[in-house]
């Protein structure tokens, strides 16, 4: 039978993130002030959610191994295998994250098969392919919100060298080649290369007025000249985007990425596999990236949601079969009525929502979320006004 349950989160705590936002959101006490990173709701077997079942509580990927037809549908099992194939977060990102690259589907499996193969442990630092499927993303921002994305055209990218006296040594390295090869050139230099290119252009960044925001800002905040990141390049590779509130962007396999300052709800395919290129922590593995990542130069597409009815608006993904990103807004008293024709899962963002289906009633305050059994008809109805972000198979 078709049905709705309430589904509850889980925190990750990462150094990048912020201390108040998901806290509030979620209505969550943090006395010990930590850092609040990423809300995940999803199935993902290092941080399932919770979903409260007519049998008690109980995480969402076991649920779903146990009542796989009931939970996913068949047309999402046959598509995708027995798993739910997104997963959906709010992220609060109040330092930049690492410069990454996901693979695509083919290099997912490829690389699962050979690490395995290899003997490399799943959590071992040094694993990049955690599992075989590819991570196509997408975000919308949810307050001014910075990113990298995909190469610039390389006349602008000729054109910043040449307009850093520190930066211009590399001019000829970038013309003798291709962007790939540059890049390549980028990521593999020595620690003692990186010093003597990007610390005295720091030091001078940092000692100087730079427009906010811009490519110099971001290296001044974020560069450390005593020991710089091959990273860093990627201000000055990449375009640097800012998204308003309810603004969009897509982020498919293998296109570079970082996310530098704001909050967003982020959808992406149900996957680990994240290939670094500095600005991080954690391992990061130049020739395994250099394999995936894709240097051709991109104009970054900003997605607006779009529909003929104000209450139900759709970010529109041509293509993509992992997931789908509805934005529900409703003003008091109004409703909008849904079917689940597959797995689906509701975000209250603000205000609340009612959600009604056959078997069940939801309250849904900001924070609270629900997940929906494919077949179920529902209809949400806002008392106050809410808005919520509906997640879905395509």
């Amino acid at each position: 039978m078709s049905a709705a349950y309430q589904l509850v989160g889980l925190a990750q705590h990462y150094a990048w993130g912020g201390r108040r936002f998901i806290p509030d959101l979620m209505k969550l006490d943090n006395h010990g002030d930590s850092r609040f990173a990423e809300w995940w709701l999803g199935a993902h077997e290092e941080a399932p959610s919770i979903v409260m079942t007519p049998l008690g509580p109980q995480p969402l990927n076991y649920a779903i191994a146990h009542d796989p037809d009931a939970y996913l549908g068949e047309a999402c099992r046959r598509l995708h295998g027995e798993r739910l194939p997104f997963l959906l977060k709010v992220l609060d990102v109040s330092e930049p994250l690492s410069i990454q690259v996901h693979p695509d589907a083919a290099m997912a499996q490829a690389g699962f098969a050979r690490e395995s193969a290899a003997g490399i442990d799943l959590h071992a630092p040094e694993r990049n392919y955690r599992d075989p499927y590819p991570k196509p993303e997408m975000m919308v921002a949810l307050s001014p919100f910075w990113l990298l994305h995909g190469f610039r055209e390389r006349a602008a990218i000729e054109a910043a060298l040449e307009a850093r006296p520190e930066l211009r040594g590399l001019s000829p390295v970038l013309g003798g080649g291709t962007m790939t090869d540059f890049y390549r050139y980028l990521l593999l230099l020595s620690q003692a290369a990186l010093y003597e290119i990007l610390s005295p252009l720091i030091l001078r960044l940092q000692n100087e007025e730079t427009a906010t925001d811009s490519p110099d800002d971001w290296m001044a905040r974020v560069g450390d000249p005593a020991r710089p990141d091959c990273g860093l390049f990627a201000f000055y590779l990449l375009n640097l985007v800012c998204l308003q509130p309810g603004q969009a962007i897509y982020q498919p396999a293998r296109l570079p990425h970082a996310y530098l300052r704001g909050r967003n709800v982020e959808l992406m395919a149900n996957s680990d596999n994240v290939l670094r290129a500095g600005l991080t922590a954690k391992h990061v593995d130049a020739e395994a990236l250099l394999e995936v990542v894709d240097c051709s130069p991109v104009t970054p597409r900003v997605i607006a949601a779009a529909g003929p009815d104000a209450r139900l608006m759709r970010f529109e993904l041509p293509g993509e079969t992992w997931f789908a990103l509805d934005r529900v807004g409703l003003l008091a008293g109004e409703e909008v009525a849904l079917t689940a024709s597959g797995p689906e899962m509701i975000l209250v963002v603000a205000g609340a929502v009612t959600l009604s289906a056959a078997v069940a009633t939801l309250q849904l305050a900001q924070g609270q979320s629900a997940y929906l059994q494919p077949g179920t008809p529902y209809r949400l109805w806002a008392g106050q006004g809410g808005t919520a972000y509906r997640a879905r198979c395509p």
